[in-house]
């Protein structure tokens, strides 16, 4: 249920952004998330910090994107946001007594520090791989591709790219990949990192059950 609750804001994103636009897309997701924290305050009790982050870097990000009518700030929100995580975590293992993963899971796993800590490392990787995934596969080559069709069709720069008639450009193959490059980032926002996240979840998952195993044979 946490997990559905976690990737709501995202789903709603890239629902917004398939039936209407990025700019209705970015509204909903920032209305979604701020139901998501007020949701989990009421069911809990108390607020969720990387909700939160989430939301400021949402209002940051996604406000200089409309403001400016400038896509790119958005798109590097994603690796913003997973390289605070990263580097929260991997703060938390001299900062505190306790990591950051056992001081949210540690009421219902009872693991030894050592592992907490290889946990710790194991997401603080994972949420930087991330972070370059959507940086260095998706954000930077769109962004190339998008200034050079503007430079050679001479398009104003703020011009968004969804309302391109590519029917109507001389780089009609070009306008259409910046197009699709658009639309696949959105996808990974979606699925890659669901995907990326549940292949973090499944080695999580492995590395607990191996130092299950090991408690077991020693008793």
């Amino acid at each position: 249920m946490k997990f559905l609750l976690d990737f709501g804001p995202i789903v709603v994103f890239f629902l917004a952004y398939k039936f209407y636009n990025l700019n209705v897309a970015i509204c909903a997701m920032i209305i979604s998330t701020f139901a998501q924290i007020i949701y989990t305050r009421t069911s809990s009790g108390k607020f969720v910090s990387s909700q939160i982050l989430t939301f400021i870097l949402l209002i940051v990000f996604g406000g200089i994107t409309l403001w400016l009518n400038d896509e790119k700030y958005f798109m590097w929100k994603l690796s913003v946001l997973y390289v605070i995580f990263a580097i929260a975590l991997i703060a938390s293992i001299w900062i505190g007594k306790k990591t950051l993963l056992e001081r949210m899971m540690g009421k219902e796993l009872q693991l030894p520090g050592v592992i907490w800590v290889r946990l710790t490392w194991l997401w603080s990787f994972g949420f930087v791989g991330i972070a370059l995934v959507n940086a260095y596969v998706y954000v930077i080559p769109y962004l190339s591709l998008k200034d050079s069709f503007f430079k050679s069709e001479m398009i104003d720069p703020k011009t968004k790219v969804e309302n391109l008639d590519c029917s109507q450009m001389g780089a009609d193959s070009l306008c259409l990949a910046t197009k699709h490059a658009m639309d696949v980032w959105v996808n990974f926002k979606l699925f890659g990192t669901l995907g990326l996240t549940l292949v973090l979840i499944v080695i999580t998952v492995l590395m607990l059950s191996k130092h299950i195993k090991e408690k077991q044979t020693n008793t």
